[in-house]
């Protein structure tokens, strides 16, 4: 019996914790003690700063070209890595003999990676950094 009371009053508190923190949660978003996740900046700043329309618009105008700018220098930045990541990679592979190369590119290399860096070495000029394997090969 004494189990069965026991069982019964953990329920209660489990369910009296659910319904404590719940309320609470409401009340914290409700009086701005909390903010709403992924709640757009422009509008919270509208709302604390009261902005005018026109301030409004320009900000949100700041904001929409300051993320065109970080995703473009997020996008420069994973190419200039991509090409540095092929550079390192013809690099080792001009100090490997032809079997070592073989066993290189099976167990290290991704194929993807490997078929993107042997279009790079084959094209004039392209995605190998200056002082790539190309250059770092012994000249017969």
């Amino acid at each position: 019996m004494q189990g069965k009371s026991n069982a019964l009053l953990l329920a209660a508190a489990l369910v009296a914790g659910l319904a404590l923190g719940f309320a609470a949660s409401t009340l914290a978003y409700r009086y701005k003690l909390l903010n709403v996740p992924g709640q757009n900046l422009v509008e919270r700043m509208d709302r604390a700063l009261s902005l005018t329309p026109s301030q409004r618009e320009q900000v949100g105008e700041v904001m929409q070209d300051t993320r065109a700018q970080v995703m473009e220098m997020r996008r420069n930045l994973q190419r200039q890595r991509r090409r540095i990541m092929i550079g390192a990679y013809l690099k080792v592979r001009a100090i490997l003999n032809p079997d070592q190369q073989k066993k290189f590119d099976d167990e290290f290399v991704p194929p993807r990676f490997r078929a993107e860096a042997r279009q790079a070495e084959q094209e004039p000029g392209a995605a190998a950094p200056v002082g790539s394997a190309r250059s770092a090969s012994p000249s017969p």
